[in-house]
């Protein structure tokens, strides 16, 4: 009798442990459950679950606040409603195929829209969720808004293309201002060329008024039995008008349109290296003619004054 009494008061210990453990058990799950559902609905990113029909079955209240969806609305497949129509079909398709390929990991990226009415972008990632022996009991995934980063890359993409914009823009106006610098040096060119030509063309007709109208006139006074006094005027003349027109000689063909014959002839033997006394016999001359000859190009090519020896300067003018 003693034992049965024993027996029932150690029965009622050992169940009133069990009942204080069960009570401790229960608050410590409490506890991790709180703790768990704090971190889950504060969490700052989007949490989901979705079972193995890849239905939703949870979502948290960052999840709801993303989407501008209540828990109730986001269930089942009522979250994709806030998924920008653009994106909605191909997002179903890759989740569909992750799920029929019996992919461990999903991820996508795609547009929704916002609670304000704009749109945002989201980074969906998703794992499967399998149990001891490797049975699939869900997927648990998160949502990131990436809306900043995006626009962030929108406004870089704008600045790109403003900038290719405008290096087009003024690579096509260097470009047309280089055309037109080419077209403006080409004009001066030709107007360079054309004052060149007028310059020619007067010094030409300066020598050729000299050799026609002045130079004639010139021997003719000088032929005229004169006195000594105007023989040296008539002298002084010459060589002032050979002085004159010396800077327009600039090639040896406008030298010898400013000789006569004899000038010309005695020239083309003194650029030979003809002597005197050579170019007498050649001419069948004195030498005292050809000393005059020479005197006349020496006049006429502005060496009068010069030391400057007359076959060089010929030759230099070839």
């Amino acid at each position: 009798m003693g034992t049965m009494q024993e027996y029932g008061q150690d029965l009622e210990g050992e169940l009133h442990r069990l009942r204080r453990r069960c009570e401790e058990l229960e608050a410590r799950l409490a506890r991790t459950e709180a703790r768990t559902r704090v971190l889950v609905e504060d969490c700052p990113v989007g949490i989901f679950y979705d079972d193995p029909g890849d239905k939703c079955i949870y979502v948290n209240q960052t999840f709801c606040s993303m989407m501008g969806l209540s828990s109730e609305q986001a269930l089942g497949d009522g979250w994709a409603d806030v998924v920008y129509p653009d994106d909605r079909e191909r997002l179903l398709a890759e989740r569909h195929r992750a799920v029929a390929a019996d992919d461990d990991v999903f991820q996508c990226e795609y547009r929704f829209r916002r609670p304000d009415g704009g749109i945002g972008w989201v980074v969906e990632q998703t794992k499967s969720v399998r149990d001891g022996s490797g049975e699939l009991l869900g997927y648990v995934g998160t949502v990131v808004d990436v809306t900043a980063r995006h626009n962030r890359e929108r406004a870089a993409v704008r600045a790109r293309d403003m900038l290719q914009d405008r290096v087009r823009e003024r690579s096509a106006e260097i470009r047309d201002q280089a055309m037109r610098l080419e077209e403006a040096n080409a004009a001066l060119k030709v107007l360079l060329r054309q004052r060149e030509q007028d310059r020619l063309d007067m010094e030409k007709s300066i020598l050729d008024n000299v050799r026609v109208l002045v130079m004639p006139g010139l021997e003719r006074l000088r032929a005229m039995n004169c006195g000594p006094e105007a023989k040296v005027c008539i002298e002084v003349v010459r060589e002032q008008v050979g002085d004159l027109v010396a800077p327009f000689v600039r090639t040896l063909r406008a030298v010898y349109d400013t000789l006569t014959p004899a000038e010309v002839q005695v020239a083309d033997l003194i650029r030979q290296g003809r002597s005197t006394k050579e170019m007498a016999v050649v001419l069948g001359v004195s030498a005292a003619t050809v000393e005059t000859h020479r005197r006349n190009i020496r006049s006429k090519l502005g060496l009068t004054n010069s030391r400057r020896n007359l076959r060089t300067q010929l030759l230099s003018l070839g």
